[in-house]
């Protein structure tokens, strides 16, 4: 397992990439500037995307690239290693995504009726079709764990949709590990 890689690149100087406890954290120095960022890994998809001479980890809710590594460096197999190694924890890492088991309180059918008026109005119903017949179902039996369940797997999987669904129904928030319920109130 490599938790840690060095990159020196001829024209676009050092990044230096460890895996710390929950996330990366990289370190670039240029002739530019020098600059110091850590990425939470729960928030990363797991599948980077090659672009050229370039890897890139993306943000799993609005596919923004957060970690921008060169391609083999440096040297295929050590590199190989440490991409293998992030997915994994990335995989690891998935407090971030939503749980129905965070949800402690009861779920009415005016809190799933009002999510869908939301989601109806503000984004295009035909790229969250099958959310929106999950979260209809739902309506039907607020209380039927399984209905819950498939709403937030097809959630987990709408990718880049993520970020606005949360944006326009906070139901969706009282499912994420972190969310304090009384904040939302």
């Amino acid at each position: 397992m490599t938790d840690r890689i060095v990159q020196q690149h001829p024209d676009r100087g050092t990044r230096e990439f460890e895996l710390v406890d929950d996330a990366i954290e990289y370190r670039i120095k240029s002739q530019f500037a020098d600059e110091e960022l850590s990425v939470v890994l729960s928030v990363l998809s797991p599948e980077p995307v090659v672009d050229g001479s370039m890897m890139y980890f993306l943000s799993a809710v609005n596919r923004e690239a957060l970690i921008k590594l060169f391609i083999d460096l440096p040297d295929a197999e050590t590199f190989a290693k440490f991409v293998r190694t992030v997915q994994q924890r990335i995989r690891e890492e998935d407090f971030g995504k939503l749980n129905a088991d965070n949800r402690e309180s009861e779920i009415t059918r005016e809190q799933v009726d009002t999510t869908i008026r939301m989601l109806e109005t503000y984004l295009d119903p035909t790229s969250i079709d099958a959310l929106l017949s999950a979260l209809g179902r739902l309506s039907e039996t607020p209380d039927n764990r399984e209905y819950l369940d498939k709403v937030v797997e097809i959630f987990n999987g709408l990718g880049a949709q993520q970020g606005a669904v949360l944006t326009y129904a906070p139901f969706f928030n009282t499912l994420l590990s972190s969310t304090d319920l009384d904040e939302l109130s």
